[in-house]
Formats: C-alpha cells, sequence, structure tokens
C-alpha cells in the first residue's frame, strides 16, 4: 500500500509538472510570435 502511494504522488508530480511546463512553453511560444507579429506589421504611409 505504502509503494502504491509513492507511485501514486510521482505520478502527481509528474502530471502536475508537465502541465506547468506546457503552459510556460505556450507562454514563451506567444510572446515570441507577438514580437514577429509586431515586427511584421510596417507602418502603412499617408496616402496623399
Amino acid at each position: 500500500m505504502i509503494k502504491t502511494l509513492i507511485k501514486l504522488k510521482i505520478l502527481k508530480f509528474i502530471i502536475i509538472g508537465s502541465a506547468s511546463a506546457a503552459y510556460v512553453f505556450k507562454k514563451y511560444c506567444d510572446q515570441k510570435n507577438e514580437v514577429k507579429n509586431r515586427k511584421d506589421k510596417k507602418p502603412s504611409l499617408p496616402a496623399r
């Protein structure tokens, strides 16, 4: 029973760790894409 509890706790930490790592990675990618989008948008020249 103790081994089962230890396995469940380890599994819980793995799941929480992977979820938080995925969240951080998504945030990093979103931030990188936002910076890229700012560079891609060129200010349009005013119509004459």
